[in-house]
C-alpha cells in the first residue's frame, strides 16, 4: 500500500514538478557531454511593495562589492540583530540587515547567513528588491540558512533576518557569499542493447544542490543514445532507518527543449524509474532526492542503472488498468459513498508466479485537508486479456464479476469539493513493484440530501419545503452547504416556529428520501405483494416498537406450532418441525408486507397527485419501512434458504444452499437473545419460549438465522434512526429525536455481591522436639502463625486438636485442625469462623517429614467475616 500511495503522491503533484522542471540542467551539443552550461530560472518574483516598501525600512543597505567569477571566491559580512533598528521587508516584527553584491559572470553563486544565536532566515533579491529565493534551514548549521543557485551576471541583494522575530533578542550572525564551482557531469558514456551504465555516489549536504528542488542535493549525469529505443532510468537507495528513507528522483531531459521526463515513486518502495522510449540523443540525468539538504543525512548512497529495455518483452508483460469508474458526482456527507469499477490486465501475458498478486484500491479525501479514508482487495490471479467488473455500469461485453472483487464504500464526512482516486498495483513475488495505474474523480460533497419543492402538511396547515445547494457561499469553507427552505403555502411571507419547521422539515425527508423510490429500496426489491393482507401496526421505527410489534407474532406463531408440548413432553424437537415454523414465519410475514405495500401505494398515488404528506402520516411511514427491512426482509430470506433446502436433492447439503447460509450476515446475540424481547412485549409465558428456542436453534441452523439476523437488524435500526435525522440536518431536534427514541428495560436490581473468600493453604513442619508446627498461607503469600500451633508429639491417634484463632486484621478467620493417624501420617483440615469444616484436597504430612521444612496443604476457600458494625459496637460500649 505504501508504494501504491506514493504513486498517488506522485499524480498528485505531477503538475507541480512540471512547473519546477521547467528550469532544468540544459546539456548542449555533441560536445555537451562534460560541461553545465547554466539554468537560468526565472521564477515568479515578489516586490517589496508586496511587503514593504523601501522607505519604510530602516535599514541600511551595505555594499559588499564585486564578487569574483574564480570558484572559491567571497565576500563576508558580520553584524548584529539589536532587535531596535532594522525592519525586515518580509517577516513582521522582525530584525534584518541588507546587502547588495555584484555577480561579474554568470555562474553558480551559494549564499549563507550563519547564528550562533538565533534561528537565522535568508531572502534573495534581485537590484530592484524583487524576491527570488528563500530559505530558513538550508545551511551547514541545525538553524542556519543557505540558497544556492545559478545567477546572471548583474547586481543582487541578500535580507539577513531571522525566523524567530524580535521574542529571541539580540544576536551576532555572518553573511558569505561564494563563488560555487559549477557541477559538471559525469559522462556514462554510450547505452547499447546488452549492456548497462551505472553509477554510484552519495548525497550530503555539500552536494551540488538541485536545479528544480532548491535546497536539494544532487548529481548530474549525461549519456549518449546511439540508437531510439526504450529506456529504462533506475535511482535507488538503501538506509537503514525506513521512517528516514531518502526518496530519490530521478529528471531525465533531452537536449531537445520540451522533450521531458520525472519521477518520484515508480521502482518500488521509495526509488525511482522512468521508463520510455527515447530517439537517438545525448541525454541529462539529475540525480536528487526529496528531502532537503537540512533533512538529510551526513552520507546518503545512491545507484543510478540505465538499461534499454526488450521492447518485445516489454509489449507482453501483464499491464492491469481501471478501465471504468462509476462514482456519484455528488453525496451527501457522511453517506456510504458506492465507488464500482473495471479492472482489467491489457497486456499480452498474466500475473507472472503464484507469488505475485495485484491489489486494487480506492482513496477518498478533500483537497484542504490530509485526512483520507481507503478500501482494497487482493487478487492473486490474472490472466492476460481477463476483465472484471463490480457492477452493470462498469460492465464490458468481455468483463465478468466474481465475489473477489466487490464495490468499495465509505463516507466522506466533510461538506465541499472532494475526490477518489482508484488504483491498481502489481507486484512480483519480491513484493517489487511492476506496474501502477488509477484514474481520478471529482466530486461534491453535500451537508445534506437536495430535492424540489414538495408540499407536506403539519397540524392542518399546508407548507412548501425544498432543499437547494447553495450556490452563492463566498468562503471556500461553506462549499456543499444545502439549504433548506419552509415556507406556508396559503402566506409565503408568514413567519414559521421552529417546531413547525421541524416537523414540516421531517416530513419533506421522508416523502422525498423514504417513500419515493421505495419499492426500489435493495431489502424490498425482491419482496412478493400477493400474499393475503395481514394488518399491521408500528407505533415508531425505534428498536423497542419493532421488537415490540414482532415478539408477540413471533409467539403466537410459535404457540400454534405445537413445539411447545413437545418440549413439555420431553421429547427431541424434530428439524422438519422447525423448518415448517420458519416457513410460517416467512408467510406471516409477507402478508404483513402485502397489507404495508398496498398502504404505501395508496399514499404515493394520493401525494403524486399534489396532495400533501402529514407529519404523522410521514413518522408512519418510516415506522413501517423500518419494520419492512429489520424484521420482515430477513425472515422471508430465511423462509426462501428453507424452500431450497426443501426443494434440493441434497436438501441441506446442497452447495447452493449451503451458499444461500453463508451469505447471511450474522451477530453475536447472547445467550438469552429472546430474554429482552419478550420482555419489552410483556410476554407471559417467555422462560418457556426461551428454552424451546434454545432447542429449535440446536435442530436446525436456518431457524438460527431467522432469529439473529431479525435482532441483528434491529440492534442497527436505531443508529439508521438517528442518522436519518442528522442527514436532514434536524440532528439537534428534542421533538424528533423522542419519535425515534427507544424504550429501555428497567435495569434490574443487583443483589450485592458477597465479598470473596480467602484463599490459603494450610502450613506444617516437624520441629526438632518432635512437635508439629501450624499457620496458614495465602495465596499472595503472606503467612500468620496462631499463638497455639503446636500438635503434640504424644498426640492421641485420631484426635482432632486445633490451634488457636487465625486472626486477620483483629477478627478471627477460623482455626487449623490436625489429627495424628495410625500410620504416622497428619491429617490437616480447617474450621471456619462459623464452625464448619474445611477439608482441602491435599491434607496428609507424611510419616516421615524433614525436620524444619514448611509443608503446603492444597488451596482451599475459607468465608470472610462479615465487617464488625463499629457504630453498634461504640454504643454498647458507652451503655
Amino acid at each position: 500500500m505504501t508504494r501504491a500511495m506514493a504513486g498517488m503522491r506522485t499524480t498528485a503533484t505531477a503538475g507541480v514538478v512540471v512547473v519546477l522542471l521547467a528550469g532544468l540542467l540544459a546539456l548542449v551539443g555533441a560536445g555537451a557531454v562534460s560541461a553545465q552550461e547554466p539554468a537560468l530560472i526565472n521564477e515568479e518574483v515578489t516586490t517589496q511593495e508586496e511587503a514593504a516598501t523601501g522607505e519604510d525600512s530602516n535599514c541600511e543597505t551595505v555594499d559588499l562589492g564585486m564578487l569574483d567569477s574564480t570558484p572559491g571566491s567571497k565576500l563576508t559580512a558580520s553584524g548584529r540583530w539589536t532587535t531596535e533598528d532594522c525592519d525586515s521587508r518580509f517577516r513582521s516584527n522582525s530584525d534584518a540587515h541588507t546587502y547588495r553584491f555584484e555577480v561579474a559572470d554568470t555562474g553558480r553563486i551559494r549564499a549563507d547567513l550563519a547564528s550562533p544565536e538565533a534561528d537565522s532566515y535568508l531572502y534573495l533579491l534581485d537590484e530592484a528588491g524583487n524576491r527570488i529565493a528563500e530559505n530558513d534551514d538550508g545551511g551547514v548549521g541545525r538553524l542556519d540558512a543557505r540558497i544556492e543557485r545559478e545567477l546572471e551576471a548583474g547586481v543582487y541583494q541578500i535580507e539577513a533576518t531571522t525566523t524567530a522575530g524580535r521574542a529571541r533578542g539580540p544576536a551576532d550572525f555572518e553573511v558569505v557569499v561564494t563563488q560555487v564551482a559549477t557541477c559538471e557531469p559525469e559522462a556514462l558514456g554510450a547505452l547499447t542493447l546488452g549492456e548497462e551504465l551505472t553509477a554510484t555516489g552519495f548525497w550530503t549536504p555539500e552536494s551540488c544542490q538541485s536545479i528544480f528542488l532548491t535546497g536539494h542535493p544532487s548529481h548530474y549525469f549525461v549519456f549518449t543514445l546511439p540508437q531510439g529505443a526504450r529506456v529504462r532510468v533506475d535511482l535507488t537507495s538503501e538506509v537503514g532507518d525506513p521512517v528516514l528513507i531518502v526518496a530519490p528522483i530521478v529528471a531525465l531531459r533531452s537536449v531537445v527543449p520540451g522533450r521531458v521526463a520525472h519521477n518520484d515513486d515508480s521502482g518500488g518502495t521509495r526509488n525511482s524509474r522512468i521508463e520510455q522510449y527515447l530517439p537517438p540523443d545525448t541525454y541529462g540525468i539529475e540525480a536528487t532526492t526529496y528531502r532537503a539538504r537540512d533533512l538529510q543525512s551526513s552520507e546518503t548512497d545512491f545507484t543510478l542503472t540505465i538499461t534499454i529495455v526488450d521492447e518485445e518483452a516489454h509489449q507482453g508483460r501483464p499491464l492491469l488498468k481501471i478501465e471504468e469508474v462509476d462514482i456519484p458526482t455528488e453525496v451527501v456527507a457522511g453517506d456510504p459513498l458506492p465507488i464500482n469499477f473495471r479492472v482489467g490486465n491489457v497486456g499480452g501475458d498474466g500475473i507472472p508466479d503464484p507469488e505475485s498478486n495485484a491489489f486494487v484500491y480506492a482513496v477518498g479525501a478533500y483537497p484542504r485537508t490530509v485526512d483520507f479514508s481507503r478500501d482494497l482487495l487482493f487478487v492473486d490471479h490474472w490472466p492476460a486479456g481477463v476483465a472484471y467488473h463490480t457492477n452493470e455500469e462498469t460492465a464490458s461485453e468481455r468483463s465478468m464479476s466474481v465475489p473477489g472483487i466487490s464495490p468499495f464504500s465509505f463516507a466522506l464526512h466533510r461538506p465541499g469539493p472532494g475526490w477518489v482516486f482508484v488504483g491498481v498495483v502489481s507486484q512480483d513475488g519480491d513484493d517489487d513493484e511492476f506496474g501502477f495505474h488509477g484514474t481520478w474523480h471529482d466530486l461534491m460533497v453535500l451537508s445534506g440530501p437536495t430535492y424540489d419543492a414538495v408540499v407536506v402538511d403539519v397540524d392542518g396547515a399546508v407548507y412548501s419545503v425544498s432543499a437547494e445547494l447553495d450556490e452563492g457561499v463566498e468562503d471556500e469553507d461553506d462549499e456543499g452547504t444545502v439549504v433548506t427552505t419552509v415556507s406556508s403555502v396559503d402566506d409565503p411571507e408568514a413567519e414559521i416556529d421552529e417546531e413547525t419547521q421541524e416537523k414540516a422539515q421531517y416530513a419533506a425527508g421522508v416523502r422525498t428520501q423514504l417513500l419515493d423510490g421505495i419499492f426500489s429500496r435493495s431489502a424490498i426489491v425482491g419482496l412478493s405483494e400477493s400474499a393475503e393482507p395481514v394488518e399491521i401496526a408500528v407505533t415508531s421505527p425505534s428498536s423497542s416498537a419493532l421488537l415490540k410489534t414482532a415478539a408477540p407474532r413471533y409467539a403466537a406463531l410459535v404457540r400454534d406450532s405445537g413445539l411447545p408440548e413437545t418440549l413439555a413432553a420431553g421429547e427431541a424437537v424434530s428439524p422438519i418441525a422447525v423448518e415448517k415454523l420458519v416457513l410460517t414465519f416467512a408467510d406471516g410475514a409477507l402478508g404483513s408486507y402485502a397489507h404495508l405495500a398496498k398502504s404505501w401505494r395508496a399514499l404515493l398515488e394520493r401525494v403524486d397527485s399534489g396532495e400533501a404528506l402529514s407529519f404523522d402520516e410521514a413518522s408512519a411511514v418510516q415506522g413501517q419501512l423500518a419494520y419492512v427491512e429489520h424484521v420482515i426482509a430477513p425472515v422471508v430470506s430465511a423462509g426462501e434458504i428453507v424452500d431450497a433446502a426443501r426443494a434440493a436433492e441434497l436438501g441441506w447439503d446442497d452447495p447452493e444452499v449451503q451458499a444461500m447460509l453463508s451469505t447471511q450476515p450474522s451477530c453475536y446475540t447472547g445467550e438469552d437473545p429472546l430474554s429482552d424481547p419478550l420482555a419489552l412485549a410483556g410476554i407471559e409465558d417467555a422462560d418457556a419460549l426461551e428454552q424451546l428456542d434454545a432447542e429449535m436453534r440446536a435442530a436446525l441452523f436456518a431457524y438460527t438465522v431467522a432469529i439473529d439476523n431479525v435482532l441483528c437488524a434491529v440492534e442497527s435500526v436505531d443508529a439508521a434512526n438517528s442518522r436519518f435525522l442528522e442527514r436532514l440536518g434536524l440532528g439537534q431536534s428534542g421533538q424528533l429525536l423522542a419519535l425515534i427514541e427507544p424504550e429501555s428495560l428497567p435495569k434490574p436490581e443487583l443483589e450485592p455481591e458477597a465479598d470473596p473468600p480467602h484463599s490459603l493453604r494450610i502450613l506444617a513442619r516437624l520441629g526438632e522436639n518432635g512437635r508439629i508446627e501450624h499457620g496458614v498461607e495465602f495465596f499472595s503469600g503472606f503467612q500468620i502463625l496462631p499463638e497455639r500451633r503446636y500438635l503434640p508429639s504424644d498426640a492421641q491417634v485420631g484426635m482432632w486438636y486445633s490451634t488457636l484463632d487465625v486472626e486477620l486484621d483483629g477478627t478471627s478467620i477460623g482455626q487449623i485442625r490436625a489429627r495424628r493417624l495410625a500410620d504416622g501420617r497428619i491429617e490437616l483440615g480447617y474450621r471456619d469462623f462459623e464452625g464448619d469444616i474445611v477439608a482441602p484436597d491435599i491434607a496428609y504430612l507424611p510419616a516421615d517429614p524433614d525436620v524444619g521444612v514448611w509443608y503446603r496443604s492444597s488451596l482451599i476457600d475459607v468465608p470472610r467475616p462479615p465487617e464488625p458494625d463499629v457504630e453498634a459496637e461504640a454504643e454498647e460500649a458507652s451503655s
